[in-house]
């Protein structure tokens, strides 16, 4: 599933549109126990306006993700093709539309026995059909060609408590002490999946895609033991590997024109490819190449190639997720951040045995929270 398709998806994913309909929904809400303490399912016609336009709120932001961080694609491994396996509960979902009791029955009890989850939630299923027209060269849709897509759309909410407190009762027209407690869904969800995944125009049962609100902390029992994948690292984690193996390949050389011409370089590469179904990723042919261009020695550049290459195995860091919007020095409780193309107004200086960072001014306008500060 690419970004192309992604977009296509989230055009189509409001209530009004006619090419995408909302058959039935799921409604289950777990307590911090992993007991059930409702749970329905319900068709179209039987969920109220108001709380449809929230629900349908709800699986459009599982979608709103940035591809490769907050929304990554995984394929199934071989073994959860199995019966009573994820893909196959999935699946089985899917072809009976939520009807029958059993199977729906064990889907739940397999998410509420293999996720990990804090707080209390609840968690929606969605069966939706989507009316694909084929396009021609053009891209121009043919209104007598069509096919249709059907997929499961998946959200978690957490569940907050409201404690007690003050309230306004309008009938008597007075502050008072509330004194029951509120349970409150949040409309955010935190995880969530689509399947299958919408790839090609078309469904692709072997993937899922996962959604994680928080891209720096996906919840791995929802991706490992909910849907049966192996975890992909995250977008920090891609970011703190790949530093680690310039670090140990490039060495003493990692000065900061090394570091900021790579980072340049990287986001050059991003940008340039951003357009692209695919998210480009950094190959280890890329890295090396960009290392050459920076000024570090062949043996070097080569060495964090390979390194890189035994780091990521078969499976590319996104460009996207190595490069810094700017570049930040930090030292000894003194921050500098320095943006766009200044890096080369900062110089590393030894002065009698002392290390110093030197920033060369253009301008003798310098301010200083805001002051302008006088230099003598």
């Amino acid at each position: 599933m690419n970004k192309k398709d992604q977009t296509e998806l989230k055009k189509h994913f409001q209530k009004s549109d006619d090419l995408m309909v909302l058959k039935k929904i799921m409604t289950c809400f777990i307590d911090s126990e992993k007991t059930r303490k409702c749970q329905s399912v319900r068709t179209f016609a039987q969920i109220p306006d108001e709380e449809l336009s929230v629900l349908y709120d709800i699986f459009a932001k599982v979608l709103k993700g940035t591809l490769g961080k907050g929304l990554v694609e995984y394929a199934f491994p071989n073994e959860v093709y199995e019966e009573d396996q994820s893909q196959n509960l999935l699946w089985e979902l899917l072809q009976k539309g939520m009807q029958d009791e059993e199977q729906t029955e064990k889907f739940i009890t397999h998410v509420t026995n293999n996720m990990l989850y804090d707080l209390p939630y609840a968690f929606f299923v969605g069966e939706f059909v989507y009316t694909v027209f084929e396009k021609d060269k053009s891209d121009r849709k043919n209104k007598y060609d069509s096919h249709e897509y059907h997929f499961l759309i998946g959200a978690v909410c957490p569940v907050e408590s409201r404690v007690d407190g003050l309230i306004y009762d309008e009938e008597e027209n007075t502050i008072i002490r509330k004194i029951t407690m509120d349970r409150v869904v949040a409309d955010a969800p935190t995880d969530g999946f689509l399947f299958p995944t919408f790839t090609g125009r078309g469904p692709d049962v072997n993937h899922v895609m996962y959604y994680a609100k928080k891209s720096k902390d996906p919840n791995t029992s929802i991706i490992e033991d909910v849907l049966g994948c192996k975890f992909i690292l995250s977008a920090d984690k891609e970011k703190e590997l790949f530093r680690a193996v310039l670090d140990q390949a490039v060495g003493e050389d990692l000065n900061l024109q090394v570091i900021a011409s790579v980072n340049e370089k990287i986001q050059d590469y991003a940008k340039a490819f951003k357009d692209e179904p695919e998210p480009p990723v950094v190959s280890d042919i890329l890295v090396r190449d960009m290392l050459l261009d920076s000024g570090v020695t062949q043996e070097k550049a080569e060495a964090a190639q390979k390194l890189y290459r035994e780091t990521v195995e078969d499976h590319y860091f996104m460009a996207s997720n190595l490069a810094e919007s700017k570049t930040t020095l930090n030292a000894d409780g003194v921050t500098v951040n320095i943006s766009g193309d200044a890096t080369d107004k900062i110089t590393t200086r030894m002065i009698d045995g002392r290390k110093f960072l030197m920033i060369s001014l253009d301008s003798p306008d310098v301010t200083v929270n805001g002051f302008q500060m006088k230099i003598q």
